[in-house]
């Protein structure tokens, strides 16, 4: 079974122990209470139906109706699956592989590019987690006490 599905079933279990509060047909928007879980929860989310957005954000984010969204379609027969993003489905991932296409030659192949190429120092792309350390400063904020101490040279 593919991520996907996992997370489909996964949030279709937990809508079983959400609460639909309130439902606005006119906006096919809804408020829904979850069930408080080892001192998490009853928190309410709102989700909008027609754009197809929940506040928790997962909808937005995987494509895949959060179990917010998917009681609020179970509850007022909305069809879950047809919310579901169109790049999950099958057809969508056969016609992204149906076309032929080459794979890219070596590099020795590639023309040369009519630019040059310049380095700008001040973007810098952190492959670790976590605030960028500040080094430089640091080592000439110690260099300038261990300054302060000396005596100068006249």
């Amino acid at each position: 079974m593919d991520f996907a599905c996992k997370m489909f079933i996964s949030w279709q279990q937990k809508a079983v122990e959400h609460t639909v509060t309130k439902y606005k047909p006119s906006q096919q928007s809804a408020s829904v209470v979850t069930r408080r879980h080892n001192g998490h929860g009853i928190n309410t989310h709102v989700v909008k139906i027609a754009n197809r957005e929940c506040s928790c954000g997962k909808w937005n984010q995987f494509g895949i109706p959060c179990s917010h969204a998917q009681k609020v379609c179970g509850a007022y027969n909305f069809s879950v699956a047809s919310m579901v993003k169109d790049y999950y489905d099958l057809m969508a991932y056969n016609n992204t592989y149906s076309e032929h296409f080459e794979p890219v030659q070596s590099e020795d192949y590639w023309n040369d590019p009519n630019f040059q190429l310049v380095h700008d120092p001040t973007i810098r792309i952190s492959t670790r987690p976590g605030r960028i350390k500040q080094h430089v400063f640091i080592m000439r904020w110690i260099d300038g006490k261990r300054d302060q101490g000396k005596k100068p040279n006249n």
